[in-house]
């Protein structure tokens, strides 16, 4: 039983990690854009998609490479040229032509609040459960 309920709230924790996140594509041009804060420490980002989003130092930002893999980088602490992408805090150095797309990771409200109910859900379900399957005989020091 507690197996179950450790292996549910594993799995409430990690779609957590992925899950309060909007994923967006956007183009190398664009992503070049977040290479500097601009005057108040924010810049806007077109998608691929058209939507604009806004890129703090918060915002994860990312490149997806020619082989498929996800590799982070810092907002406002990269620089991508004309050959290359240097982000000298991921100490990543890769050929802008081995780059297949930039990627901007925004939270996302509702899939929050969801994961925060789901979450609270199977800890009250989970102790209902563990109150309901308790024998009533036994008590402490028994």
């Amino acid at each position: 039983m507690v197996r179950k309920l450790f292996s549910l709230l594993l799995a409430v924790g990690l779609t957590a990690q992925i899950g309060c996140y909007n994923t967006y594509n956007v183009t190398l041009d664009e992503l070049a854009k977040a290479q500097e804060g601009g005057s108040a420490g924010t810049v806007k980002i077109t998608t691929e998609e058209g939507e604009e989003v806004v890129v703090t130092q918060n915002t994860k930002l990312g490149i997806t490479d020619s082989s498929g893999d996800y590799l982070a980088i810092s907002p406002f602490n990269f620089t991508l040229t004309a050959g290359q992408l240097v982000a000298p805090d991921e100490d990543l150095l890769i050929g802008r032509d081995a780059i297949q797309t930039g990627n901007v990771k925004v939270v996302s409200g509702g899939k929050t609040v969801l994961i925060v109910a789901l979450g609270l859900g199977a800890v009250v379900g989970g102790a209902l459960v563990v109150l309901l399957t308790a024998d009533e005989e036994k008590g402490f020091g028994e």
